[in-house]
C-alpha cells in the first residue's frame, strides 16, 4: 500500500496532529514491542477484512505488530494462521508463521524467532495449537511471559464487541484496576467470557515488570485506538496512585521538568517553579502532573502535562478526576493547535477562543468569567 494512501486513511480516523504524535512514539520502540494482537477465533474465520486491512496499514507504516492465534481456541490454530497468512501474502505484506511449542511460548525459542521474523520486516504470526491439551489459564500466563520477554507496550484483544460492556450499560472507555475491576468482576456485572478476559488481563498488568497497557477493541476501530488521544474500545490499566503536595518540597524538579519535557517538547523557564502555587498533582511514576496556582479569581490549572509515551493509558483521566474532586472551581487556558483541545472541551463548563489561546473553565460563576480570560490571556509564556 502506498504511504500517501495510509497516511491519507490515516488521517481520515484521527487528527494530523493526534497521527504524527503516536507514529513517532510507535516508532521509538523497538520493533517487536510495539504491539501484540490476539483476535478470537470468530475474527479470523468470518470478519478477517478489517483485521487484514488493519495489517496492511500498519506495514505499510513499517509497524509489525506480534499476532497471537488460538489464544481461546487452540485446536485450529495452524488453520487461523494460515488463512492470515494467506490473506497478506496475496497483497505483499510479509509474513511468517511459528508454531510455539507448549512448554516454552515466552522462552527463547518462541521469542528468538518472532525477533528474527521481525528483522526480517515481517509480521509474526504466532499459532498456538500446540497448547490445546492445556487450560485457558495456562496459554494467559504463557501470553503474558511472551509479553514481557518481548517488552510487549500493548496489548490488545480483538472482539467483535466494542470493548467491556457491562450488562445494560454503554462500552467502558477506560477500567482502572486499582478502582473498577472488584466491581467488575462480581457476578453479573460482565458477561462470562468479559469477566474472564478481565481476570486475566488483571493478571498479566500485575505480572509483566514493564508497563504495559491492554485494550478490548472491535477491528474496525483498532487504528482509531493505536493513533489517537481518545483511543476506542475497552484500555485496562493497573491505575496509578496520584499524590498531592502543596509545595515542591519532596518532589523531583528534575523528573518534572523531564516530563513537561517530554509532553510539550521544549523546556520550561528557569523560574517556573519560584512561582507561588495552590497545589500539585503527581503521578507516582512521574508519568503525569498538574499544577494549580491561585489567583484573586478562582484557582488557575498553570500546567497539566502527561508523558509523551504514557499519552492514552488513562493517566490523564486519573489526574483530572482528583483534580476536580479539589477544585470543583478553575480554568486553564491552551494553545488552538494543542492536540488534546478537543479532550480539554468535554471536561469544560465554557470556553472562549482568542488567535493565541484557548481558555477554559470549569463551575466559575458567571461574574467571574471575564476577569478569569482576562487572567489567562496575560500571562507570560511558561516555557523558555
Amino acid at each position: 500500500m502506498e504511504p500517501e494512501i495510509v497516511q491519507r486513511f490515516l488521517e481520515s480516523v484521527g487528527t494530523k496532529a493526534d497521527i504524527d504524535l503516536y507514529l513517532r512514539l510507535h516508532r521509538a520502540q523497538r520493533k517487536e514491542s510495539f504491539a501484540m494482537l490476539a483476535p478470537n477465533a470468530q475474527i479470523v474465520k468470518s470478519a478477517l477484512d478489517p483485521l487484514h486491512f488493519d495489517l496492511r496499514i500498519l506495514a505499510g507504516l513499517g509497524l509489525l505488530p506480534v499476532v497471537v492465534l488460538g489464544l481461546l481456541e487452540p485446536k485450529d490454530a495452524d488453520a487461523q494462521a494460515t488463512r492470515v497468512s494467506e490473506w497478506l501474502l496475496e497483497d505483499a505484506v510479509p509474513c511468517e508463521i511459528v508454531r510455539a511449542p507448549a512448554e516454552a511460548i515466552g522462552g527463547d525459542p518462541t521469542v528468538a524467532a518472532i525477533r528474527a521474523i521481525v528483522a526480517r520486516g515481517a509480521i509474526p504470526l504466532v499459532s498456538l495449537e500446540a497448547t490445546r491439551d492445556l487450560t485457558t489459564e495456562a496459554r494467559f500466563r504463557m501470553l503474558s511471559s511472551l509479553a514481557a520477554a518481548l517488552e510487549t507496550r500493548k496489548l490488545l484483544f480483538l472482539s467483535r464487541r466494542p470493548g467491556l460492556v457491562p450488562n445494560g450499560g454503554p462500552t467502558l472507555p477506560v477500567v482502572s484496576l486499582a478502582t473498577d475491576a472488584q466491581r467488575l468482576l462480581a457476578p453479573g456485572a460482565l458477561s462470562r467470557g468479559q469477566a474472564m478476559l478481565l481476570r486475566q488481563a488483571k493478571q498479566i498488568v500485575e505480572s509483566v515488570p514493564h508497563r504495559l497497557s491492554i485494550t478490548v477493541v472491535n477491528p474496525l476501530q483498532l487504528l482509531r485506538e493505536l493513533f489517537t488521544v481518545n483511543g476506542a474500545g475497552t484500555l485496562i490499566r493497573r491505575g496509578s496512585s496520584i499524590d498531592v503536595q502543596a509545595s515542591w518540597d519532596g518532589i523531583d524538579r528534575a523528573r518534572v521538568e523531564a516530563l513537561f519535557a517530554s509532553a510539550f517538547e521544549r523546556p520550561v523557564r528557569t523560574d517556573f517553579f519560584a512561582q507561588p502555587l495552590a497545589r500539585i498533582f503527581i503521578e507516582e511514576n512521574y508519568s503525569g502532573v498538574a499544577v494549580v496556582q491561585e489567583t484573586d479569581v478562582v484557582p488557575y490549572l498553570t500546567k497539566f502535562a502527561v508523558e509523551r509515551q504514557a499519552q492514552g493509558e488513562g493517566i490523564g483521566g486519573e489526574l483530572w478526576s482528583v483534580l476536580a474532586r479539589d477544585f470543583p472551581r478553575f480554568f486553564w487556558r491552551s494553545r488552538p493547535a494543542n492536540p488534546i483541545g478537543t479532550w480539554y472541551g468535554k471536561q469544560c463548563d465554557g470556553f472562549a477562543r482568542f488567535p493565541e489561546w484557548h481558555v477554559f473553565w470549569r463551575g466559575l460563576p458567571a461574574e467571574t468569567i471575564e476577569p478569569a480570560i482576562r487572567f489567562a490571556l496575560a500571562q507570560p509564556s511558561d516555557f523558555a
